[in-house]
């Protein structure tokens, strides 16, 4: 996917939108570049937002999402 800049567009631009229009605010991104891995910190309402959030990069591989709660 880095090697093709218009699928890197669809990836980052595809979320960034999709996350604006569910209410999921991104608070931090993580990359690890050896391991192919991308960790975002995020604020939703509720889960169902974040799935519909990543739902345009679905397509680019599969998500583990954790659920974590303030205390």
């Amino acid at each position: 996917m880095a090697h093709r800049e218009e699928a890197r567009n669809e990836f980052n631009d595809g979320f960034t939108k999709a996350a604006a229009a569910n209410k999921v605010q991104i608070l931090a991104t993580y990359n690890n570049r050896g391991r192919h891995t991308r960790i975002w910190i995020l604020e939703a309402p509720d889960y169902h937002a974040v799935d519909k959030a990543l739902e345009p990069i679905l397509k680019f591989g599969n998500y583990d999402i954790m659920p974590v709660s303030a205390m």
